[in-house]
């Protein structure tokens, strides 16, 4: 994830601090997820009936709204830097897009935690967490090449 970060070393310095640590915590979130998939595929190989992912169960719920949180203060953010920019205003075309795009993310992440909600009902824990992981980590690298890397770009201004 995150894979516009020599783009991001390009914002001005207050931005660079701002976006750079959010970034880490969106990396650090991520890592974390996969980090709690691995341990849950070795609890399941030990034993299919363990009672230790029911732990994860409930941890469920705090992993979701943690990230969807830290997105949308994220977003914000960005939205403010864009919005800090020379000519950059709310009706400028590239902003709408942009922040439709975040709106997007952020509504897709709603569909994502109800649909991890229904998945943990159905299949394993595990495979609740790991689809989460995956789809969450399309989602984000996908906004980085669609949106942020042209627009850091355009900082250079």
């Amino acid at each position: 994830m995150l894979i516009h970060d020599k783009a991001v070393k390009k914002l001005a310095p207050a931005d660079y601090i701002i976006i750079e640590k959010e970034h880490k915590e969106l990396k650090k979130f991520l890592d974390d997820l996969q980090d709690t998939c691995q341990h849950l595929d070795s609890i399941v190989k030990q034993d299919a009936d363990n009672d230790n992912t029911v732990a994860y169960q409930g941890r469920l719920p705090s992993f979701l709204h943690y990230v969807s949180e830290l997105a949308a203060e994220h977003f914000s953010h960005e939205e403010a830097i864009m919005l800090s920019r020379p000519n950059i205003t709310e009706e400028n075309e590239y902003f709408r897009i942009h922040q439709q795009a975040h709106n997007d993310i952020l509504q897709k992440l709603d569909v994502l935690v109800t649909k991890c909600f229904l998945l943990d009902a159905q299949v394993n824990i595990a495979e609740t967490y790991h689809q989460f992981h995956k789809n969450l980590s399309d989602l984000f690298e996908e906004h980085d090449r669609s949106f942020d890397d042209p627009f850091i770009q355009s900082t250079n201004i």
